[in-house]
């Protein structure tokens, strides 16, 4: 398990989710999405502010072709569009700003803002996510977590810190923007408290905007997950480094029980 992709049309078993061998977890197509569009007409001056992804059915594992687009061009902020199509079919879609960065003397704004402890310091917890009756040879084992609070069976709350044990691609040291999507995705996973043969509760979108881009290999999740009878669900995540918190993760969850 070397990497989640050999190279750009190559998938590789390290990116199956959960829920089968065969799909990918939305963590590293978020990525690989964001990477190409920090990597289109890149500009130092500017920075990715959020990623909203589309998720339009299951990824499958296989080899995926990547095209990026500018919708809104412009000096202080571009909208950028990828799409990641599985034999010629859109799988995914994911939309950026990509806008000026902040002046260093613009005025600091940190209402909400805490300290976030070492990772080092947190309680040692269980290294690999452990979802019982589902698959754990792919994304899961590419992830190393420690939990703070809560956790899967916990009520539907967890704090957990993690960091991804694999690059997205070979010999590619992982860009923040990329550590904190492959990672994001996840809120639901750590979050898990229904049994998945009885009920399934998966998101179909993500968006996760960052006021920082984060520092170290460590992310922290303070995730929770919410569920209206007769409505629908989400799971709302802060998202933290070594430093403090940078910024927050939404996914819009579909909630259907087994048989329906």
């Amino acid at each position: 398990m070397g990497s989640f992709y050999r190279q750009l049309d190559e998938t590789l078993p390290s990116t199956a989710g959960p829920w089968s061998p065969h799909a990918q977890h939305a963590g590293p197509p978020a990525a690989l999405l964001a990477r190409a569009m920090v990597r289109h007409d890149p500009d130092p001056a500017t920075r990715l502010a959020d990623v909203r992804l589309d998720i339009l059915g299951p990824i499958p594992v296989a080899p995926v072709t990547v095209d990026v687009e500018v919708l809104r061009g412009g000096r202080s902020m571009q909208l950028l569009q990828a799409t990641a199509s599985v034999d010629g079919r859109p799988a995914a879609v994911a939309r950026a700003w990509r806008v000026r960065r902040a002046p260093e003397d613009f005025p600091r704004l940190a209402g909400w803002r805490g300290d976030a402890p070492d990772p080092v310091a947190e309680p040692d917890g269980q290294g690999r996510l452990d979802l019982p009756g589902m698959h754990a040879d792919g994304y899961i084992s590419a992830i190393e977590w420690r939990f703070v609070d809560g956790g899967v069976g916990a009520g539907g709350t967890a704090v957990a810190w993690g960091r991804q044990l694999i690059p997205l691609l070979p010999d590619e040291e992982p860009t923040p923007w990329e550590r904190a999507l492959v990672l994001a995705d996840s809120g639901g996973g750590i979050t898990m408290t229904l049994d998945p043969r009885r009920h399934t509760y998966i998101n179909c979108d993500l968006h996760v905007a960052l006021d920082r881009d984060p520092e170290g290999e460590w992310v922290r999740m303070s995730s929770q997950a919410l569920a209206t009878p007769g409505h629908g669900g989400t799971v709302h995540t802060g998202l933290a480094d070594v430093h403090g918190d940078i910024g927050i993760g939404l996914q819009t969850m579909v909630a259907i029980n087994a048989g329906a």
